[in-house]
């Protein structure tokens, strides 16, 4: 884990609400596993006090530079927007938290993911096709201009589906995934989104037997488990008979979908 003051290489709007944010930071990008994330200070007052967990969109082929998309939404990334200029620096610290394992001997596997949740899975892709694995894609949002990532599948010429709220004959991305999965085999699922997503992702995998892994969103202030502020209920084993508080950052923010999955109900 480094903390640097990385110069930013660019910071611009990419579509809809999101942005994308790409600095140098090879001491971060480096040794980076996908599903790791990055805490970012904003500015150098008091507001906002706490850093922001943002994860890794993408990493540079020679691994020196990272990219962060990020949906303008609060003051936090509302102030990234105008404050980090090209030139300028970011104080970021990483490479934080456990990221996505790929089975050994994976062919074949799946990505869902919706709205920001999508900026978790492109390092997964471009790992997966270091790998020779092929990867499916199935990304959701609720406005087209807020579809990401697709071209990132298209650059691998892999296949994407996309899916939009009230667009098209299926009502949920995961009907995409459970339609592709009556053809095709994966060797196994990876999701970030909501927790209607990651039941369904859930349901799905564990109905073929295939291992399924997600990437928790959660407010994870210090980003190394010192401050306690991030802590979700943990199966601690399948039987989801008895459960256990973790802090996302330290644990995960990569879980597999059964340690998650109903363990607050």
């Amino acid at each position: 884990m480094h903390q640097l003051f990385a110069p930013v290489v660019f910071n611009h709007h990419v579509t809809g609400d999101y942005w994308l944010l790409e600095v140098e930071a090879p001491q971060i990008a480096g040794p980076l596993v996908p599903g790791q994330f990055v805490n970012i200070r904003i500015g150098t007052g008091l507001t906002p006090f706490l850093r922001r967990p943002f994860s890794v969109y993408r990493v540079s082929r020679d691994r020196r530079r990272l990219q962060v998309a990020y949906k303008v939404l609060g003051e936090g990334t509302q102030l990234m927007s105008k404050m980090l200029h090209t030139g300028g620096e970011c104080d970021l610290i990483g490479p934080l938290g456990h990221g996505f394992t790929l089975p050994p001997k994976a062919e074949r596997i799946a990505v869902v993911g919706r709205g920001i949740g999508i900026a978790a899975l492109p390092t997964l892709v471009d790992l997966a096709t270091e790998n020779g694995i092929e990867v499916h894609g199935f990304l959701s949002a609720r406005s087209r201009p807020n579809l990401v990532a697709t071209d990132v599948f298209e650059e691998h010429g892999f296949p994407v589906h996309t899916h939009v709220d009230g667009e098209g004959t299926f009502k949920l991305v995961t009907d995409h995934l459970s339609a592709a999965m009556e053809t095709l085999h994966f060797d196994a699922v990876y999701v970030c989104g909501s927790n209607r997503l990651a039941r369904a992702v859930h349901r799905l995998a564990e109905a073929r037997g295939i291992p399924s892994e997600i990437a928790m969103e959660q407010h994870m202030a210090c980003g190394f488990g010192d401050c306690h502020g991030c802590v979700i209920a943990v199966n601690t084993d399948r039987s989801c008979r008895e459960t256990v508080w973790r802090e996302v950052c330290h644990y995960g923010p990569v879980f597999q979908t059964w340690e998650v999955v109903n363990a607050s109900t």
